[in-house]
């Protein structure tokens, strides 16, 4: 059964037009340590950094939250490919208590957009 669904789309070129510090801010507060070398070793890292954070969005829309920075970024982690999106901390936490025991990720980009949707489900 499915429990939440959520979606998240940003443009590429707002992380582009950051200052090079601010978007090493965002990196350092947003992604994992894997999640980081994975997207930092790629010739063009930005497609696959906001590929992340757009999943991060869109796992806390699945779960139905409102507000911001309620599950801390880095306890949702996306890595792989295909991509799997794991959780600890307070995101494990939540989904627990929704019962989920299956979380769908799929992460989508070009130069200009990317894109994530997040599927969670629990057993009937």
């Amino acid at each position: 059964m499915i429990v939440g669904v959520g979606i998240d789309v940003e443009s590429v070129e707002r992380f582009r037009r950051m200052r090079r510090r601010v978007f090493e801010l965002v990196v350092r507060k947003v992604l994992t340590e894997g999640e980081s070398e994975y997207c930092l070793a790629k010739p063009d890292p930005y497609p696959c950094v906001v590929a992340r954070f757009c999943a991060k969005e869109a796992f806390a829309k699945a779960l139905g939250i409102e507000r911001p920075g309620s599950v801390p970024f880095k306890d949702v982690e996306v890595l792989g490919k295909p991509p799997k999106l794991t959780a600890k901390g307070v995101a494990a936490e939540l989904l627990a208590k929704l019962g989920v025991d299956r979380v769908h990720v799929s992460l989508t980009h070009t130069r200009d957009y990317a894109a994530a949707v997040v599927v969670l489900e629990k057993s009937c």
